[in-house]
């Protein structure tokens, strides 16, 4: 007994096969579509399948091509009875069917089945002649369906996106190339299968519960469903957008669903985040303030040590303000400015940072810190702002200077009265004779050793003999212009460099004052003590044009003094 399957959607034909086939002997069961014999397939494999092509959910050409490529079901005896063999019979033949009945008129299909079964039993297979189109001729509607499904079958196999139909209760009744690819299935695997099978149990829920609300409602309501794209769904470890789409129809309803694979998009959106995630960490641990804008100056990213510099709360940074917005407010009681100033000094900031790169610029606030500006250009034509707190450093360079000037003056200076030394006593001298010999001026050099202090010294001790002497370096200093220079050059002994001399009588001048000056008594712990001074004069360039021999000629003409009387002064010899 031969078990034949019959699929076709027309009940007449239906019953015209069944009663042929039965009154040849023949076991008969039937399907309306190829879906619904894919499943009775499944409960017994048939012998011979007499299949029609265009049907609903799985056409007869997938049917047959299903069937072609299960290794189980390729021996299968295939016989196509189709209305299209006419108009389509390239296609029909390209099917691998075992024999082709072109659908004519009632009268001939006893005779074209019995001519199948004869064929059957004989074992003749894949014979690529069509009975029964000498009876038919063409017709153009069924040229252009015909054409027109061939078109959507093109695009339904070709878009990137996996497609599937579904029944209203979710089995799926078609699936492109796409969704095999994506499901790691063939085709026959994915028919009449349950869409929610190859979703992750714990993600089935929000789909399981649409389709609930699709089926429960009378008649059954039209509706989309779309995944969160957020938190995609994941298939097979790829992450998936699903839309789908109830589709109602007067005699039947079916589901389309769409199912983008963004697994690239997903990792390349991780990555990236997991890079802004770790440059924000490294902005955040950076120790110096940093603001990031865009093209438009808006901020779009602002770090702690940014916000501590200028103590603005997070709740206003995070509102990602406008530069203007943001310097008004940092400014505004920090910066030493003028409110009426504070505009206009904005104003040509901002115009700074549009015109483009701003080199390392100090700013001073009124909260005692120091900073170091400068603004960046960067490649997406936004700008990178950065602000170093330099107080430290600003005090270190203070505390520095300080220092050094201390070391200067220790270094130029005699130590007990503040008078210059004798090294910077010739700096000065050496200066003095080089703009005496620009200018053609006259430079005076004075040698004075104090006449009496030996004695004060011993009568009275150190200490006192030190308080007379800054009392004498103080009254030769108020003797002399601030251009002048008074040195102590020993223990008793001072020099005195007169610049802009016009002629000896003005070195004369002050030499009679320093006497008169430091002959005055002085009193100490009440005692008034009376000292006198001894004054060698040497001129340039009357007596040389060397500072060692002025101060030679100097020191000799002191020494006549002394011999002569002391408490005078004596110009050198022409």
């Amino acid at each position: 007994m031969c078990n034949v399957l019959v699929v076709e959607n027309n009940p007449t034909i239906v019953k015209l096969i069944s009663h042929h086939l039965e009154n040849e002997g023949c076991q008969v069961r039937t399907a309306v579509n190829g879906l619904e014999a894919l499943l009775k397939i499944d409960e017994e494999i048939p012998d011979l399948i007499f299949t029609d092509i265009i049907m609903p959910k799985v056409s007869g050409d997938q049917l047959c091509t299903i069937i072609r490529r299960d290794s189980r079901l390729k021996d299968i005896f295939l016989a196509v009875h189709s209305s299209t063999s006419l108009e389509d019979n390239h296609q029909i033949l390209d099917l691998d069917a075992d024999v082709y009945i072109a659908k004519g008129p009632q009268s001939n299909l006893k005779d074209h089945i019995f001519s199948t079964l004869e064929q059957y039993r004989k074992g003749i297979r894949r014979n690529q002649a069509i009975m029964g189109e000498n009876t038919l001729h063409p017709r153009e509607i069924t040229r252009e369906l015909l054409l027109s499904r061939k078109h959507y079958h093109a695009i339904f196999n070709n878009v990137a996106e996996a497609v599937v139909e579904m029944d209203i209760n979710g089995k799926i009744v078609q699936a492109n190339m796409a969704t095999q690819k994506l499901l790691r299935r063939s085709l026959r695997q994915i028919l009449s299968a349950s869409f929610t099978d190859f979703l992750d149990p714990q993600e089935r829920g929000e789909v399981v519960a649409w389709f609930d609300k699709i089926t429960s409602s009378q008649p059954p309501c039209h509706d989309t469903f779309n995944s969160s794209y957020q938190e995609p769904l994941v298939i097979n470890k790829r992450r998936i957008l699903l839309k789908m789409m109830a589709i109602l129809e007067a005699s039947d309803s079916f589901i389309i669903g769409i199912l983008q694979d963004i697994t690239q998009q997903k990792n390349t959106e991780d990555r990236l985040a997991q890079t802004l995630g770790e440059f924000n960490a490294v902005v955040e641990s950076i120790d110096h303030g940093i603001v990031l804008m865009n093209e438009e100056l808006k901020v779009c990213l602002v770090n702690q040590a940014f916000r501590d510099l200028w103590e603005i709360p997070a709740s206003f940074t995070d509102t990602m303000p406008g530069l203007t917005e943001l310097m008004e407010y940092c400014y505004k009681g920090v910066h030493p400015i003028q409110p009426k100033t504070l505009d206009d000094y904005i104003d040509t900031r901002m115009e700074q940072i549009r015109a483009g790169d701003i080199p390392p610029t100090e700013l001073e606030l009124s909260n005692g810190k120091a900073l170091q500006f400068q603004c960046v250009v960067l490649p997406d034509k936004g700008r990178l702002l950065t602000y170093y707190d330099i107080t430290g450093l600003k005090r270190t360079e203070k505390e520095l200077a300080q220092a050094l000037e201390k070391v200067s003056n220790l270094a130029n200076h005699d130590p007990l009265t503040g008078l210059a030394n004798l090294r910077l006593a010739r700096e000065r001298l050496f200066g003095a004779l080089s703009l005496a010999k620009r200018k053609d001026w006259k430079t005076a050099v004075m040698f004075l050793d104090l006449d009496g202090f030996k004695a004060i010294n011993d009568t009275y001790g150190h200490d006192f003999g030190d308080e007379v002497l800054k009392k004498v370096a103080a009254r030769m200093v108020d003797s002399l212009r601030q251009s002048d220079t008074v040195a102590r050059i020993g223990g008793d002994e001072f020099l005195v460099i007169l610049s802009e001399v016009s002629h000896r009588l003005t070195a004369a001048n002050v030499a009679e004052k320093i006497i008169a000056e430091v002959s005055t008594p002085i009193a100490i712990d009440d005692r008034n003590i009376t000292i006198g001074v001894s004054i060698g004069i040497a001129i340039y360039p009357d007596n040389g044009e060397d500072s060692r021999a002025l101060m030679k000629k100097a020191d000799d003409a002191m020494y006549y003094t002394k011999r002569i009387g002391k408490n005078s002064y004596t110009f050198t010899p022409d």
